[in-house]
């Protein structure tokens, strides 16, 4: 039995800690999969596909050298990245894509409404200071479709639009095969910040349509029902693996778990089905 207890949003830390005091070391979660952020929230995910490496997503900037250093202490060599998909334009899920494409000429994937976002920065944006400076990459492919398949290496990589926290929110999901055989359902929800859908007016703020609320109610419902057992986070505190991490960092078992999957997507639901209400209930 898994230690995970369930899924639980965990607080974060300290933003404005030294840097050394965000640093964790990668650790394991499937059989050919690794978190690789080496930050004790951002998540940053590496796949050997047998044909070269898939990255999803990457930290912030001044996280740069720490996204680097853990795909080498895992084994591995940056320059063998091929493919880096990003789950939303947020500067906390693509700082490094430049570092990622100057080091690999890998092929950047992202979806058309949040590449147009980052183009066109919503007005929210514009009334803040930005929390970071992000160098600049352009997107090889633009997914324009609401459901997207793509063949790397010896994993086939299912992808599907859950608008929301961004209007082009990605969700992953593919299987990973262990040496005995062992097929492992993965999945990555690449958009579960809910603030940003408190409000219809905090949406637009945001350049979020405000269909996109419904969506994600409707999508979170639907994609509990997957059949996952490891669940990828795309923010390490969306999950309770911070207190689940294993003496031996290789071992992934610990995150073997079909409960977190539906718990974390209801909980999410159930968070902005509130919020909703409690508008609705306003006007």
């Amino acid at each position: 039995m898994s230690n995970l207890k369930y899924y639980r949003f965990e607080p974060q830390r300290d933003p404005n800690a030294s840097i050394e005091s965000q640093l964790i070391e990668p650790f394991r979660l499937a059989p050919h999969v690794w978190m690789v952020s080496g930050h004790f929230d951002f998540s940053d995910i590496l796949v050997d596909t047998g044909d070269g490496l898939l990255l999803i997503d990457t930290p912030t900037p001044v996280f740069s050298f720490a996204l680097f250093d853990s795909i080498k202490k895992v084994g591995f060599d940056p320059k063998d990245i091929k493919w880096h998909f990003i789950s939303h334009w947020h500067g906390d899920h693509d700082g490094c894509s430049a570092d990622v494409k100057a080091a690999s000429g890998c092929k950047i994937y992202m979806s058309s409404e949040d590449w147009n976002l980052k183009l066109n920065p919503p007005e929210s944006q514009k009334r803040r200071k930005p929390m970071w400076e992000i160098p600049y990459y352009e997107p090889d492919v633009l997914i324009e479709t609401d459901e997207a398949e793509f063949q790397l290496g010896n994993i086939k990589l299912y992808v599907l639009k859950t608008p929301g926290h961004t209007p082009g929110a990605l969700t992953f999901r593919f299987d990973d095969v262990d040496e005995d055989g062992t097929v492992y359902h993965l999945a990555m929800h690449g958009g579960l910040g809910c603030a940003q859908m408190n409000t219809i007016a905090g949406m637009e703020l945001e350049g979020i349509p405000a269909k996109c609320r419904d969506q994600f109610i409707d999508q979170c419902l639907e994609m509990s029902r997957w059949d996952v057992d490891i669940v990828l986070p795309s923010h390490i505190n969306h999950t309770g693996y911070s207190r689940a991490y294993p003496e031996d960092r290789n071992d992934f078992k610990p995150f073997v778990d079909k409960r977190v999957w539906p718990v974390m997507l209801l909980e999410r639901r159930g968070y902005v089905m509130e919020r909703r209400g409690m508008e609705n209930g306003k006007q």
